[in-house]
């Protein structure tokens, strides 16, 4: 992958991110946002394994941590969604 293309698709993720951020912070549809994670983080790691440049390679892992961190909250909230379903 080039650094044009990959610095373009970056610039995607974090659009899809910023995306994600508002619906979690608004506990909305956390189903999607879950499968919307999963899917940005296989891009991310198909991302990597290219030779991107040392500047490239830390931002895209700065993402792929940011993906993780959203990814575990959007589970607990999906849990905690479910638990106070069964409760009543």
């Amino acid at each position: 992958m080039e650094a044009e293309e990959a610095e373009k698709r970056i610039r995607e993720i974090e659009e899809d991110l910023r995306f994600c951020e508002q619906l979690l912070q608004r506990e909305a549809r956390m189903e999607l946002v879950k499968v919307m994670l999963e899917d940005l983080m296989k891009e991310v790691r198909s991302i990597m394994e290219t030779g991107l440049p040392k500047g490239l390679r830390e931002k895209v892992s700065d993402i792929e941590f940011k993906i993780r961190v959203l990814y575990h909250r959007a589970n607990a909230l999906l849990s905690l969604q479910e638990e106070s379903k069964n409760s009543f």
